[in-house]
């Protein structure tokens, strides 16, 4: 990125924060009402996605969604003011008794998660500028915030990964057992891991997309975003996960020119 900025920023937290990969150094408005974010990406890059992770939008907040290449004298994508949060649940989705209009997030789920927004397109563009709007009236904080806005290209595998995906959330707390047999528990907060496997891939594709862009360029040290069922967004808050790759491993010659490869990824908190 160019440059990042936003009509509004508490000084101690600068909307540049939202490029840091501490999710954790958040930006903060000065009001809970509304913010504008602009990018500019330097020069033209293609644009598959956007998402603003790990923010304190109520489910009444909306955002709007714009790319350019003449820095907004027009337009060459426009999302419309749409909700922040996508529909967790549909007919029959929650237990019997529990209904929230419109299938959205309650607060109490919302927490056990990294709050974040997903925008995904439908054809990938090529901008050198977007534009986020956010509107939240219903913020009780008094302010919105932040911990990251990413968007650019995604790699998109031609066949799907194999069955046997594996969820889990990671609980790290210490457990200390007494003699006399009570349980002490130092909790931390727990976060979620993925690991799927890439099957059958030709050879270019995964050298190309896995081997050159997700290994060499993002490693172990960068982070990423993973949409296992992109066009499920009642999947997006429990499934969706941005993180980093918790090791490289090896690229495998499974059959003639197909390549396999195994991929952990693990949330920032």
């Amino acid at each position: 990125v160019s440059s990042i900025t936003a009509d509004s920023a508490a000084a101690s937290l600068p909307v540049t924060n939202l490029q840091d990969l501490q999710i954790v150094k958040v930006w903060r408005t000065s009001s809970a009402t509304s913010a504008q974010i602009d990018l500019d990406f330097g020069s033209q890059k293609i644009m598959d996605f956007f998402a603003l992770i790990a923010h304190n939008l109520t489910t009444s907040a909306t955002v709007r969604w714009r790319l350019s290449n003449d820095n907004f004298s027009t337009t060459i994508y426009d999302s419309g003011t749409i909700d922040a949060w996508a529909p967790v649940e549909g007919f029959g989705g929650s237990p019997w008794g529990v209904f929230t209009w419109g299938g959205l997030p309650t607060a109490e789920l919302i927490s056990l998660y990294n709050a974040s927004t997903f925008n995904l397109l439908s054809s990938p563009l090529i901008a050198q500028y977007l534009r986020l709007d956010i509107s939240d009236s219903s913020n009780s904080d008094g302010y919105l915030e932040a911990g990251r806005l990413i968007a650019g290209p995604a790699y998109q595998p031609t066949i799907n990964y194999a069955n046997g995906v594996e969820f889990e959330f990671v609980d790290d707390s210490r457990i200390t057992k007494s003699r006399g047999g009570q349980v002490f528990v130092d909790e931390v907060r727990k976060y979620r891991r993925m690991t799927f496997d890439l099957i059958h891939l030709p050879e270019s594709e995964i050298f190309t997309n896995v081997f050159n862009a997700i290994d060499r360029v993002k490693g172990i040290s960068k982070d990423v975003l993973v949409i296992p069922q992109p066009s499920d967004s009642s999947t997006w808050l429990t499934q969706n996960i941005y993180g980093r790759i918790a090791e490289i491993g090896p690229i495998e010659n499974t059959t003639l020119s197909r390549y396999s490869r195994t991929i952990t990824i693990e949330e920032i908190i």
